[in-house]
């Protein structure tokens, strides 16, 4: 078995720079909601943010790639069109109940991801929903507050 760094890995995945980057140097990609400039989001409010990661096919083989997303360990994770996570803040206060969802490169797909399957040369991408409102946090306390895997399976 061989392993290579993302941008010539048989997937590879990037983040938008505005709220997901590639800062760590291990390949980790790092998930920053606290909006542009730190400027937060609205409370009271769902915002949502299109294509913040995208996720492209470089294999040499041809073979496709089905994607998803999970809040499962990386050992039990299985691919959905969506996954949820309470965000915290420091004082442990739930601020944001947030959704990726996967769906085709260019797609609004918010509400309505799927597991992606891409060919060759092909992308799918992560959108968000970010939702601030009291009652959906109070309605899901008990939702992961860490823990995003995205999921591909040769298909």
């Amino acid at each position: 078995m061989s392993t290579a760094g993302d941008a010539s890995a048989f997937l590879s995945i990037t983040g938008d720079d505005q709220y997901v980057t590639d800062d760590s140097g291990d390949g980790t990609l790092t998930i920053d909601l606290g909006g542009p400039g730190d400027s937060g989001f609205n409370q009271e409010a769902v915002t949502t943010l299109d294509g913040v990661v995208t996720i492209t096919n470089n294999a040499a083989d041809d073979s496709s790639a089905t994607v998803g997303v999970s809040t499962e360990g990386v050992d039990t994770a299985s691919a959905g069109g969506s996954a949820s996570l309470l965000v915290e803040d420091g004082d442990n206060n739930a601020v944001a109940y947030v959704t990726f969802y996967v769906g085709p490169t260019g797609e609004n797909s918010v509400g309505d991801g799927a597991t992606q399957t891409i060919d060759v040369g092909n992308s799918a991408e992560l959108d968000v929903e970010i939702d601030t409102r009291d009652q959906t946090l109070t309605d899901n306390s008990d939702a992961p507050t860490s823990g995003l895997t995205i999921v591909a399976e040769e298909s």
